[in-house]
């Protein structure tokens, strides 16, 4: 454990009480701001390296932890080899590049005469309740936190909060999850899984893929101060078809976990697979007595008990509106799911998974049974070439006395940032 880690390990849970003037969300710790290059006006075409973030603490302004990526053609973050263009100009800030920080590390405004004691002020920039970040050039200081220690070697990510052990040679096979309080014993989960299906040529002629044959391919790597980001390559061969190329992003933060998923689908395969699916579940360890809501189900969650008896659940239509899944261990542990998808796919017909069955084998397995395995089936091509999605999974103590709907809405909206000049 470094240095730096250890130093955000404390900020992460103090910054929540900064001054007066400046006030936090119970659900505030852990959010992330994420700001556009095209937001950053005034910064538009400065040298990265030249710009950071700053806040007011005793009375001066002092370096936070930030981040900035450049994307790409496609909306991720770019590298090198991962056969996608870079969006503008490289080491400069474009409207496509993000800006990341920790929204608790925002601090109270600064007085109008307070300005940085080396380099310029460029921007203001206002989050939750009176809180400020304040974006410099030419300040040559910088936090040394870091919220996210990943291993690429070992497969080990370690925050303030959260343990993740992966495979390191196959992202989709997670190993263990532990948290921060979890009165449980052992892995929250068992894995993560990943299916995908079809009939070549026809619907009785099916073929699935999981696994342990959607093996995807690092072609880029980077962790900063905010996220880590593994830019992750598969190629989906079915019944000898190259039916695509899948391009995924996974993401770890402090306090949650991302899943960006790209790819396109040529007209040939549309015809030549039939009734298409893909889905992405977290199977549970051992969850007995978890409580688990839809937007259908708010005021009566099913509880986890190893039985399949649960089927108007289980059977529930999820929409694109909609789509959150929350899971509350009742052990000081809770996960929120949630899919985004472009305003192109929000037709795509989307179904719930809910296996609630100690006896059920799916696999890849660690441990026996679903208890409970839970996410989201894609049925179908959609109407554009491009297939974009992301999984976002949330990682809490608890509902924190909100309402299901209420916790889910507010831990996966987005930061509002409003953004003056000087």
């Amino acid at each position: 454990m470094t240095l730096r880690l250890l130093l955000a390990f404390c900020t992460l849970g103090f910054t929540v009480t900064a001054e007066a003037q400046c006030r936090f969300d119970p659900l505030d710790q852990g959010r992330v701001v994420k700001i556009s290059g095209a937001q950053l006006p005034a910064a538009s075409g400065m040298s990265l390296s030249s710009l950071s973030v700053m806040r007011v603490e005793k009375g001066r302004l002092i370096p936070v932890a930030y981040q900035f990526d450049e994307m790409d053609q496609k909306g991720m973050v770019w590298f090198a080899d991962s056969g996608f263009e870079l969006a503008g100009s490289p080491g400069q800030l474009d409207g496509q590049d993000q800006l990341l920080m920790m929204l608790t590390d925002a601090g109270p405004r600064a007085p109008a005469d307070l300005k940085p004691e080396q380099g310029e002020l460029v921007a203001r920039l206002t989050v939750a309740e009176d809180c400020h970040f304040y974006l410099v050039q030419g300040n040559p200081e910088r936090s040394d936190n870091y919220y996210v220690a990943h291993d690429i070697d070992s497969g080990e990510t370690r925050t303030a909060l959260y343990q993740l052990d992966v495979d390191p040679d196959n992202e989709l096979n997670w190993r263990y999850l532990g948290y921060r309080g979890y009165l449980g014993e052992g892995s929250i989960i068992d894995t993560l899984k990943m299916r995908m299906s079809a009939g070549v040529l026809s619907r009785f002629t099916r073929m699935t893929l999981d696994n342990h044959n959607l093996r995807p391919k690092r072609v880029g790597f980077s962790v900063g101060p905010i996220r880590s980001v593994m830019h992750l390559r598969t190629k989906v061969v079915l019944a000898g078809i190259p039916v695509m190329t899948i391009q995924v992003q996974a993401m770890r933060y402090a306090a949650h976990y991302e899943a960006h998923t790209y790819a396109k689908i040529p007209d040939l395969y549309r015809a030549t697979l039939k009734e298409p699916e893909v889905s992405v579940t977290v199977d549970g360890n051992n969850q007995s007595g978890a409580a688990v809501y839809t937007a259908n189900f708010v005021d009566s969650p099913v509880i986890v008990d190893g039985k399949p008896d649960d089927q108007a659940f289980a059977d529930q239509a999820l929409t694109m509106d909609a789509n959150w899944i929350l899971f509350d261990s009742q052990r000081d542990f809770a996960l929120l799911t949630h899919l985004t998808v472009p305003d192109e796919l929000m037709e795509t017909p989307l179904a719930l998974i809910y296996q609630d069955d100690a006896s059920l084998t799916v696999e890849p397995e660690q441990f026996p049974g679903q208890l409970p395995n839970l996410g989201y089936s894609l049925h179908g091509w959609p109407q554009p070439e491009e297939l974009r999605f992301t999984v976002s999974l949330y990682f809490e103590e608890g509902l924190k006395g909100f309402a299901a709907d209420q916790f889910a809405t507010r831990r996966s909206a987005e930061v509002p940032v409003q953004v003056r000049d000087r």
